[in-house]
């Protein structure tokens, strides 16, 4: 598995973990937040905003990594839906931090 270094790794590292135990044990459960609303956004500082937007944009480029060394080892990129996820979220921060 592809870790990055710094909290992403070790986040990576305790889902991957959690989500295999979980599945031995016959459970996964998925927990998907909402959206955040244009109204909340427009409440946050360009700060905070521009923090949020390079972080998706990390993991953005995190996961295209992993699938195309995945890709290129013959290897199924496990949870492809999270890719899609990333996408609107880095479109919805764009209007605030430009």
């Amino acid at each position: 598995m592809f870790l990055t270094r710094g909290v992403f790794g070790r986040r990576l590292f305790s889902t991957a973990a959690r989500s295999e135990s979980s599945a031995a044990a016959g459970t996964v459960r998925v927990m998907v937040r909402r959206s955040w609303k244009a109204s909340e956004l427009r409440l946050k500082s360009w700060d905070d905003l521009h923090k949020l937007w390079y972080v998706l944009l990390k993991e953005k480029n995190m996961l295209m990594t992993q699938r195309q060394m995945l890709h290129a080892q013959n290897l199924r990129f496990p949870n492809p839906e999270r890719l899609p996820k990333v996408w609107p979220a880095i479109f919805v921060c764009l209007p605030f931090i430009s």
